[in-house]
């Protein structure tokens, strides 16, 4: 006979007592117990403190007890149920997330203090095995102290292998004794018997720095005879890395959650691009008209204020969609190279001078420092956001009063670069919120909550860091930190600068325009056709087939993403039907394109023009073309 293979002896089975009033949550934690197929568990449930007190002393692994029941409330309930059983492990779960009461029921020998709305399975289960593994601890050190009277040298030995540090105290404080993990745990501020205890220990999670580190210790308290006296017992578990854990995961919570804005904000972003596009070009259009009657001798002025208004508003939902666009790129289109930081920091004052003459002076301290890795570009949006926050922080009319410093300074591998200003401050209430997207403590009008997020945004693609300290009444401090860079970093090729040319007229031009939007098409149209002839496609596929009947055209202009027919798949025609019309292409894009989309941008990032299109830059770029065009001959 074949010898049985063999078998991992069963988990052992907890016998676990449920007093709660509820029956839901005893629902919820009997299917937490059962989420976890390796644990088992038997669970009674008692809906009041009465009937769980006529079973506390049935033997129970742990007491898992609510402290609003209908016969008791608060830590009364755990008085009551260790008046029946001293040693019953007990842990709480409860409804009240209560720092004070967790604090008050862990001094009063609770193994764990759980709220409901945050349990989980893995939650739950920890607490069971650490309660009854820590109930096991002290009824081993309670046996070995009761023998200790015969036999000391056992219990410090028990004591002394204990990875928990364990350290006991007097009821005036004074340290009676501490073992080997305990003074490691507490580095130079080791506990030494005789005298009080170094470091504020209180119940629960607490942090401390020791040798120059923050750790998080988990401590527990336990009343213990020691020696003949009652004493306190503190059992001290390093949490450290448990507790760094935690924070990564927030951080990784929190990237997800901007993740998900930035996806929005892209598709809104698309969303809002085409129609603002012919807003922008029949605001253009009806401004082009006026100017016609004006000519003519039309009284005009009636609509001169109402036009500009419209055109304010249109201007001031371009800059938003912007700051969403900005908000929502992954990464920088601008190579990250050497960059002089007080350069940067000299162009966005000169940017913000007209906001902030009327409200404060600038005080430049900026000292010789090393070049930083960045995109001068992009850098040049942070310091412009940071200064008009601190510009709008002050109201205008006291200048002499208020005050915007910039400074900057080398620290070891960084540039540190600080902007202080005299303002309103920030409540401390709103401090941890100032990074989030769309949040915002200015007035209705100005500010889209965006510019902080853009700012961490772009300093982190960079490798630096930027933080914030206020007082409100006060002003405020935002530090920006840059890595230096480093001398065995590559330096981009810069392109050469294009040559000089003198203006020459432009001259008028077949121009295919294809969008499947309608009323984009009649507005660019409308933008067009005086000094050019036009002709619309609404698809790229509509755009092929007029292009096989006649390919006599100047100029294409495109849109990338259309629903028949992409702008790219419409590139890869002409490349092979028509090449020659390949270099006569001009694209358009709204934005929140697809990854494919993107790499094809950026290929051709001389020929885009994002939507909604500038009527100025368009006419510019296509008398650009037609300019190029007219010089081919003259380089054959």
């Amino acid at each position: 006979m074949s010898a049985e293979p063999s078998r991992a002896p069963p988990a052992p089975c907890f016998r676990l007592l449920l007093i709660e009033d509820s029956a839901i949550a005893a629902s919820v934690v009997q299917s937490h117990l059962d989420a976890v197929p390796w644990q088992r568990a038997e669970l009674a449930h008692a809906e009041t403190l009465a009937a769980g007190l006529a079973r506390v002393n049935e033997g129970w692994d742990v007491v898992l007890l609510d402290l609003s029941l209908p016969d008791g409330e608060g830590l009364e309930v755990v008085e009551r149920v260790r008046a029946v059983d001293p040693h019953v492990p007990i842990v709480v779960l409860t409804g009240h997330d209560d720092v004070r009461l967790a604090e008050r029921a862990l001094g009063a020998s609770v193994q764990d203090y759980l709220v409901k709305r945050g349990l989980d399975a893995d939650t739950l289960w920890r607490a069971i095995r650490y309660a009854v593994s820590r109930q096991q601890l002290l009824t081993q050190l309670a046996r070995a102290m009761a023998e200790a009277r015969e036999n000391e040298a056992n219990l410090h030995q028990l004591i002394a292998r204990s990875a928990d540090g364990v350290i006991v105290l007097d009821p005036s404080g004074t340290v009676l004794f501490a073992n080997p993990a305990a003074e490691s745990l507490l580095g130079d501020g080791r506990p030494v018997a005789g005298r009080g205890c170094p470091a504020a220990l209180c119940a629960g999670e607490t942090s401390l720095e020791i040798g120059g580190q923050q750790v998080a210790l988990d401590v527990r308290w336990v009343g213990v005879d020691w020696q003949g006296r009652p004493s306190r017992m503190a059992l001290l578990r390093d949490v450290t890395g448990r507790r760094r854990a935690e924070e990564l995961r927030s951080r990784l919570e929190r990237s997800e959650r901007l993740a998900a804005v930035g996806q929005l904000a892209a598709g809104v972003a698309h969303e809002i691009n085409n129609p603002l596009a012919y807003v922008v070009a029949n605001l253009e259009l009806l401004a082009r008209e006026v100017r016609r009657l004006a000519d003519k001798g039309v009284a005009t002025e009636h609509l001169a204020q109402p036009l500009a208004d419209a055109r304010h508003g249109a201007a001031r939902v371009v800059d938003i969609v912007g700051d969403l666009g900005v908000f929502a790129r992954a990464e920088a289109n601008e190579a990250i190279g050497p960059t002089d930081v007080n350069a940067v920091i000299e162009s966005a004052l000169n940017i913000v001078h007209p906001q902030m003459k009327h409200r404060a002076r600038v005080v430049r301290e900026l000292a010789s420092v090393a070049p930083v890795s960045g995109a001068e570009g992009r850098l040049t949006q942070v310091f412009v956001n940071l200064l008009i926050n601190a510009a709008q922080s002050i109201r205008e009319g006291r200048v002499a009063e208020n005050i915007v410093e910039v400074r900057t300074r080398d620290q070891g591998r960084e540039v540190v670069a600080e902007i202080v200003d005299s303002g309103c401050g920030v409540p401390e209430e709103h401090m941890h919120r100032l990074f989030e997207p769309f949040f915002t403590t200015k007035r209705a009008g100005e500010g889209t909550g965006l510019g902080l997020a853009i700012c961490r945004n772009i300093v982190e693609s960079c490798g630096g860091t930027i933080g914030v300290s206020s007082e409100a009444g006060v002003g405020t401090c935002v530090r920006v930190r840059l890595p230096a860079w480093s001398s065995a970093e590559l330096t981009p090729r810069r392109a050469p600068p294009a040559p000089a040319r003198d203006e020459e007229p432009a001259r008028r031009a077949r121009i295919l325009i294809v969008d499947d939007e309608p009323l984009l098409l009649r507005a660019l149209r409308g933008l067009l056709e005086a000094s050019h002839e036009v002709v619309c496609a609404r698809s790229g596929r509509e755009a092929q087939r007029t292009l096989q009947l006649d390919a006599n055209f100047d100029v294409v202009l495109c849109d990338i993403v259309m629903q028949e027919g992409t702008g790219i798949e419409l590139h890869e025609w002409l490349e092979a039907e028509l090449p020659a019309l390949v270099d006569r292409v001009l694209f358009m894009t709204g934005g929140g394109t697809s990854e494919v989309s993107r790499r094809f941008l950026s290929a051709h990032g001389g020929r885009v023009l994002p939507k909604p299109i500038d009527p100025a830059e368009l006419l510019r770029r296509i008398d650009a073309l037609l300019e190029a065009r007219a010089a081919e001959p003259e380089r054959m």
